[in-house]
């Protein structure tokens, strides 16, 4: 019927409507703020987690992968002990807030300057020696870190109860949910927490399209070539672990908010291994791919060790119920299986790349372009 639109000339209006030029240039910066819009709704609707904190938790972790993915995807630097920088940027904030009564911006720019300056150094003395020296040497150092957390010299960082308490004046807590109040105005602490993400995030982001990005990615792909062509390979890649340990420090500075203090845990051989896991399964070949790698991490965590009963078609309607609590209770292995799956099929791609590649396939389908699939 001639009244009758097929899918090809939709898409080709869209297409004809939409600057898609534009929109591929900007996308992530709109990919930035789809995320601090959208993530708290979903994930606090009732059939999901239920609960809207989750999701400040989910954002810094998020920040914390894209930081890392500075290293790990764009220099080809993996390290084993990145969780040293978040610890130090928490413990910093609570130790200059708490011990010391400095001002909370203060105690957090200190935390955030030792981490980096150790990043500095650690890289001076580390990137040099190859990559598997590099990921032991960090892990050693990050184990020496946690050592000296957990002896509590000084008194300073609590021993293994760590320090809780620790909040800036102008944040406040009321049964369970955290709001900024600046005497004249109050507001929810997402709304501030989501600021500071997009910024870090803008940053980052504008940091890889720069000629410096550009260089670690032509260093990831053929190091002997950059060499030759006379790029100093081993400053670059000091500056790219010095400043992936500055923003990690900023995810650490606003984890001690969060949780109100700073843990043992921050600075764990499992917090490191955790961010290295989620980093690969969202995609280091993508700014966002690392962010999508922590939400399903942390969302999977969350989920799957609630559910219990699976009822079909829905909960109001039951015809078939399905108890799945002791199977879920191993959510961790299914999670590792997906990564595994992610990582055979498409090692840099990641969960990001396939959903990708899947929607681009999809679109060049309806649109009727398939030779680039032939």
């Amino acid at each position: 019927m001639s009244g009758q639109r097929s899918p090809t000339s939709i898409v080709n209006r869209i297409s004809d409507a939409v600057p898609v030029d534009s929109v591929s240039t900007l996308q992530v910066p709109l990919g930035l703020l789809a995320i601090v819009i959208f993530i708290r709704p979903v994930v606090s609707h009732p059939l999901l987690l239920g609960y809207e904190q989750i999701a400040n938790t989910i954002l810094i972790w998020m920040l914390f992968a894209v930081a890392f993915n500075l290293l790990i995807g764009y220099s080809g630097l993996l390290s084993f002990g990145h969780a040293m920088f978040l610890g130090i940027g928490a413990y910093g904030a609570a130790i200059g807030t708490l011990t010391w009564n400095l001002p909370f911006l203060l105690s957090a720019a200190i935390g955030i300057t030792v981490a980096t300056l150790l990043g500095y150094l650690l890289g001076r003395l580390t990137v040099a020696r190859g990559e598997i020296y590099f990921a032991m040497l960090t892990l050693a150092f990050a184990q020496s870190i946690y050592f000296i957390a957990n002896q509590n010299y000084g008194g300073l960082t609590g021993g293994s109860t760590g320090i809780s308490g620790a909040l800036p004046a102008w944040i406040e807590s009321y049964r369970g949910v955290m709001y900024v109040s600046l005497g004249w105005v109050s507001f929810d602490w997402y709304y501030l927490l989501a600021t500071v993400f997009v910024v870090a995030g803008l940053l980052l982001w504008q940091l890889v399209r720069s000629p410096f990005g550009r260089t670690l990615a032509a260093l990831r792909e053929n190091e002997q070539l950059a060499r030759a062509v006379g790029i100093d390979v081993k400053r670059y890649k000091v500056w790219a672990f010095t400043l992936s340990a500055a923003f990690t420090a900023l995810a650490g500075v606003l984890l001690e908010i969060n949780n109100q203090g700073a843990t043992l845990h921050n600075l764990s051989i499992n917090t490191s291994g955790d961010i290295i896991l989620m980093t690969i399964l969202g995609g280091t070949n993508y700014f966002l791919g690392p962010a999508a790698g922590a939400f399903v991490w942390l969302f999977a965590e969350d989920f799957l060790t609630e559910f219990e009963m699976l009822v079909l078609p829905l909960s109001e309607f039951p015809i078939v119920t399905i108890e799945l609590s002791g199977v879920l209770a191993y959510w961790q292995f299914f999670l590792g299986l997906l990564f595994v799956a992610a990582v055979l099929v498409a090692p840099r791609e990641g969960l990001w790349g396939l959903c990708r590649g899947t929607l681009e396939r999809l679109y060049d389908r309806i649109n009727g372009d398939q030779t680039k699939h032939e």
